[in-house]
């Protein structure tokens, strides 16, 4: 079983919102997993423009890094889209 807990300590007191936040997703390569990573980020964030997501596929071809410049406004939000994330097979890392 994957252990998706965080490695180290937040530090949440220091976080100033609203924030400006590059996320960045590795998953396995396919449109399933970009997808499903809009979905998210829609979810989430009901303004989010597609602009911001850059795709990276792996040297490998069997991964693909995600990363979309997004704005949270709480901190409620960023456990939301985290435990969203963790929950998805198809995505192995949320950074």
């Amino acid at each position: 079983m994957l252990d998706r807990t965080p490695s180290r300590e937040l530090q949440e007191h220091l976080w100033v919102f609203p924030m400006d936040y590059p996320i960045k997703l590795i998953g396995l390569a396919g449109d399933d997993c970009v997808m499903l990573s809009l979905i998210f980020f829609l979810k989430h964030f009901p303004d989010f423009e597609g602009d911001s997501v850059s795709i990276t596929p792996s040297r490998t071809g069997k991964y693909h890094s995600i990363t979309a410049q997004l704005r949270f406004l709480e901190l409620e939000q960023v456990h939301a889209v985290y435990a969203d994330l963790a929950a998805c097979p198809l995505i192995k890392t949320a950074l």
